[in-house]
């Protein structure tokens, strides 16, 4: 995407909440890979149901706003398939290895896929009846408006169906529904874990917003003065490489903190 269309908020809002994840694992590694009796907050319930949700909120949601900028979205889900099976594959082996459980069988990595993938098929759908009802205004708004209809319908249903889970995923004993949210009466322990129900309902949200909000895929601050941008800087800098930042955030943490305990610092 040039670089005159970036908009500079969502890439802070972006980079915002990814430093906020950092930070939660960071906090993990401390109290359950380190074993210190610190940061005991991580378990309470307004940080896990209160805290936790708001930066993942804001995370998948900016990350449904900006398949408004992506120029091709099946490109795009393609390489984060790659990097969510990758990321899989790798905790996996990192659990038999470490012999602790920290498998990611669906994170946040894999929410993104399924949802940029969905949105790249209604977008091809949507361009085929544009491009039929080339040179008719009216006909064209009608599908515009129809599809920011299905957006909103997904977002409430799969927002809402997450109660669902509570009421039928009682006695759910294997694992092909844990995407969706069921999870396993045994299952094993893992290290992140964002189903479906409801997070893809937010990533739909953002979409909405950001074919609304963003139709003109610019920033909607262009004019916004040098202080607040050079304030924006770090958090929008993490925001564009914030799939990079992801991925190798855990293993230099890791690196650092068990060279730190190696050298006797804890």
């Amino acid at each position: 995407m040039p670089k005159k269309q970036r908009a500079f908020e969502l890439d802070a809002l972006r980079g915002l909440a990814v430093i906020c994840m950092i930070f939660h694992h960071l906090i993990f590694d401390f109290r359950y890979l380190l074993e210190l009796d610190i940061f005991a907050f991580q378990d309470t319930t307004w940080f896990y149901y209160g805290i936790r949700p708001i930066f993942i909120m804001i995370f998948v949601l900016v990350s449904g706003v900006c398949c408004q900028f992506s120029r091709n979205n099946y490109v795009r889900s393609a390489k984060l398939l790659g990097v969510s099976l990758g990321f899989s594959v790798v905790m996996a082996i990192a659990s038999q290895i470490s012999n602790m459980e920290m498998y990611i069988f669906f994170n946040v990595l894999h929410l993104l896929t399924v949802g940029t993938f969905l949105y790249a098929v209604i977008s091809s759908i949507e361009n085929h009846f544009l491009r039929k009802f080339e040179g008719n205004e009216e006909r064209r708004h009608l599908v515009v408006m129809r599809v920011h209809a299905i957006y909103l319908l997904l977002t409430v249903v799969l927002i809402f169906a997450d109660e669902y889970i509570r009421l039928f995923g009682q006695n759910v004993t294997g694992y092909w529904l844990l995407p969706l949210g069921f999870l396993p009466q045994q299952c094993v322990g893992m290290g992140d874990y964002l189903p479906i129900l409801p997070w893809l309902g937010v990533f739909f949200g953002g979409v909405v917003l950001g074919r609304i909000a963003y139709s003109s895929r610019a920033s909607l601050f262009p004019q916004a003065n040098k202080t607040v941008r050079k304030v924006a800087t770090p958090f929008a800098f993490t925001g564009r490489y914030a799939l990079w930042v992801y991925i190798f955030h855990q293993p230099i943490l890791l690196a650092i903190l068990f060279g730190f305990r190696y050298l006797g610092i804890w």
